[in-house]
Formats: C-alpha cells, structure tokens, sequence
C-alpha cells in the first residue's frame, strides 16, 4: 500500500472542516468511483444522519482504514 491512497470523505455540512474517511484505502480514483454508492449505503445504515452529509474522493497520506473497513474488521 502506498502512504498516499484515494478515500470516500465524508464532511460535515455545517462545518466543512469536520471530515471523516469512510472507506478506502483505493489505489486509483476510478476504484473509489466505482465504490462510492456502496459506501454510503453502509454509512446510511450505520448513521441515518449520514444524509446530510457531503462525500468526496480525496487523496490522503494514511495507512489506515475508513471508518467501514474499520467496523467491518472488528465485527
């Protein structure tokens, strides 16, 4: 994995500042495109608040998991 990975942000509409990775890590931006739909499906199901949210495809130096990949590794 590399230290720069695509993942589907989730950001508050309130304050913009408040942004969380829900999934990811891609290794291409078409692979995050092509997962976005599913991926807010399960943020839906895990927050209906999620509605409200706004969701993009964003370059981020991390190693680690979105917050899906999380929850679904430790279920």
């Amino acid at each position: 994995m590399n230290a720069k990975n695509f993942y589907i942000v989730a950001s508050a509409p309130q304050d913009k500042s408040l942004q969380v990775r829900i999934s990811g890590p891609y290794l291409t931006r078409q692979a995050a495109q092509a997962d976005l739909t599913a991926a807010i499906d399960e943020a839906l199901d895990i927050d209906p608040c999620a509605a409200n949210y706004e969701y993009k495809i964003s370059k981020v130096e991390s190693r680690k998991p979105g917050v899906i990949q999380h929850m679904a590794s430790h279920a």
